[in-house]
């Protein structure tokens, strides 16, 4: 099965694709309506998802050129045919925005922001029953359980550090949803703005975001940050999406030492919280990845 991304932003279309992909999904990606449009015929989609904001928010006028109309010679079969034939479309749009009712091909809508879950149940609507068999796993009967459950299921506890070795931050996106779900208080930190990181990870309003920007990012202040929160919440976890990008300005040894002055809170504060770090392993040397599964539990995913 493929699908078809449009979407102009990068953070964006990798977390798409990263849920694609998991189910078996070939992926790809277009940041312009004029380059959807033309993938069109050749790429052949059976899903697509469409971002209204795509070209400051010119997305919809994808939808005003692949609405079907009934040509003058055309048969009302062969009309039939052709739109049965179509792609799902998967429209995500903000609480105010007003979907097309006239093109057939629209079989979902998605409110920004939103949790992978949402995303899946929406894909899972798009997607035509008589293809379901090509992407089984998706739809995979599952029993709905605790998110306490879910997090011994997956071999994880509050109190305790992860290290998440992935190219794109998708299972920390996953598990930081579980934690949230479980009750946990959270705070992420990234590069991302606030009401982007907050689209991009489907948090919600509660959820404190560090924003780390400029030539050099300020750690200290965001160890501050951490210690501040930390003491003030009852079951307090710590996010950070992309440790790679905080290496990238801050140097490997300054990004070690914030890690290992934040998880030295717990002795000398006499704390508990619960550490996540999601890191693009392609970009670390061996000798960095040891210092973190040294400081930190590495988690691998079981359902792979």
């Amino acid at each position: 099965m493929k699908a078809l991304v449009i979407e102009d932003r990068n953070s964006m279309s990798q977390m798409f694709c990263g849920i694609l992909e998991k189910y078996g999904i070939e992926t790809k990606v277009c940041t312009t309506v004029s380059d959807a449009l033309e993938e069109m015929d050749t790429y052949l989609p059976q899903v697509i998802i469409l971002d209204s904001s795509v070209e400051e928010n010119r997305g919809m006028s994808f939808i005003d050129a692949v609405t079907p109309v009934e040509e003058e010679f055309e048969s009302r079969k062969d009309f039939k045919k052709r739109l049965e034939s179509g792609p799902g479309i998967l429209v995500v749009r903000t609480v105010y925005e007003i979907v097309p009712t006239d093109c057939p091909f629209i079989r979902a809508t998605l409110v920004r922001p939103f949790t992978t879950d949402q995303l899946t149940e929406s894909i899972k609507q798009v997607i035509k029953k008589e293809d379901r068999g090509q992407v089984p796993k998706i739809f995979k009967e599952t029993e709905a359980l605790d998110p306490r459950v879910e997090l011994v299921r997956r071999g994880m506890s509050f109190g305790e550090s992860y290290i998440f070795f992935e190219e794109r931050p998708i299972l920390i996106h996953q598990t930081m949803q579980i934690f949230a779900n479980a009750g946990y208080d959270m705070i992420l930190l990234t590069h991302l703005r606030p009401k982007v990181a907050r689209e991009k990870f489907g948090l919600d309003k509660d959820a404190e975001v560090f924003t780390l920007s400029g030539i050099s990012y300020p750690l200290g202040t965001m160890i501050e940050a951490v210690g501040d929160f930390i003491s003030k919440r009852k079951y307090p976890l710590v996010a950070i999406g992309d440790l790679d990008r905080i290496i990238e300005h801050c140097g490997v040894d300054m990004t070690m030492r914030a890690i290992q002055q934040m998880l030295s809170f717990r002795k000398n504060r006499n704390t508990t919280f619960t550490l996540l770090i999601s890191v693009d392993d392609s970009l670390l040397t061996s000798n960095v990845r040891k210092i973190l599964t040294e400081m930190m539990t590495e988690y691998k995913n079981k359902e792979e």
